[in-house]
């Protein structure tokens, strides 16, 4: 009795999406006649998905902190892949899969965003409804169902409370490049796996992921940074300045979080990369302008013309 009230207190904490998934689940679990070509066809299915996943050897030259993070997030993907076969889910697949229509993900020369960046924005930042879920906070709610293990559990927690961020390049210390948040002011000490080193005074636009193991192990930067060119950082203080009290008045930081995870609008960062775009090394990408002033963006509508604006209409200024 005690358990079939956890049960049900779990189910009525998850967001409308997630409820429903569970309740799938155990409906599957709960049949006594089984589909056994259905069951098959899923478990052929897994295992063509695993087979996309990085092998031992190739996670083994990874630095520590990074191959972790790197298997949670192919695990995860195998595992969205899944659950997107299902009814509950239609919603994030039309809303990905237009994404992917529109911003064509590969990074440069095919497109600005790169492929860290939009896997990360497609499981853990692209949301539905009041509650905001995203693939994986519904990845997380059905974790009792699909036998996620402890520890890939709390990587995946980590990846889904993570977001994008501008930070400023404070130098280096050993091995790591220490990096300061704006607004926050939190500093960190990270490992950069694109091998983006940089130098001090940079301003970047990246996805910093804490230490797999606490204590033990630096921070990640997760995606490709995006180097920002201009405007300067003082141009960005009163970005936010002005763009801030909008989200949330009375708490900045908070304002902050909101803004950096999920935008004023579903894709205002992606179409901030998209227009912003400058050059590229294989390292890094380069970025030009603020979000909320059209003209100081290269690839802007009001650049472009109606003509130039479209489907890859950053290529037509290569």
């Amino acid at each position: 009795m005690a358990v079939e009230l956890v049960e049900k207190e779990m189910v009525s904490q998850a967001g409308p999406i997630a409820q429903k998934l569970i309740k799938e689940f155990r409906r599957f679990k709960g049949r006594k006649v089984f589909d056994f070509k259905q069951l098959d066809a899923g478990r052929r299915m897994a295992e063509d998905l695993q087979k996309t996943v990085a092998s031992k050897e190739e996670l083994a030259e990874l630095h520590p902190a990074h191959a972790l993070y790197a298997y949670a997030q192919n695990q995860a993907a195998v595992l969205s892949e899944q659950m997107t076969q299902l009814p509950p889910m239609s919603r994030f697949v039309d809303l990905v899969g237009k994404a992917e229509d529109e911003y064509l993900p590969s990074g440069p020369p095919m497109s600005p965003l790169t492929t860290s960046y939009f896997t990360c924005w497609a499981l853990f930042d692209a949301c539905i409804g009041e509650s905001r879920e995203t693939i994986g906070t519904c990845m997380i709610a059905v974790t009792r169902e699909i036998g996620l293990s402890p520890d890939l559990l709390r990587l995946i927690k980590a990846m889904q409370e993570s977001r994008m961020g501008f930070y400023m390049h404070q130098g280096f210390e050993g091995a790591y490049t220490v990096l300061r948040e704006m607004v926050t002011g939190i500093e960190c000490r990270a490992i950069v796996p694109s091998g983006h080193q940089g130098e001090k005074g940079e301003l970047w636009f990246v996805r910093v992921l804490p230490p797999p193991m606490p204590g033990s192990s630096p921070h990640v930067v997760f995606t490709t940074p995006y180097l920002i060119l201009r405007p300067d950082p003082e141009e960005w203080l009163a970005y936010f300045a002005r763009t801030l009290p909008k989200i949330e008045p009375a708490d900045a930081k908070r304002a902050y979080t909101i803004l950096m995870k999920y935008g004023p609008k579903r894709n205002y960062w992606s179409e901030y990369i998209l227009e912003a775009y400058v050059n590229h090394q294989k390292e890094v990408v380069f970025l030009a302008g603020l979000p909320d002033v059209e003209e100081t963006r290269p690839h802007s509508r009001r650049l472009m013309g109606a003509e130039g604006y479209g489907a890859g209409r950053f290529l037509l200024k290569l």
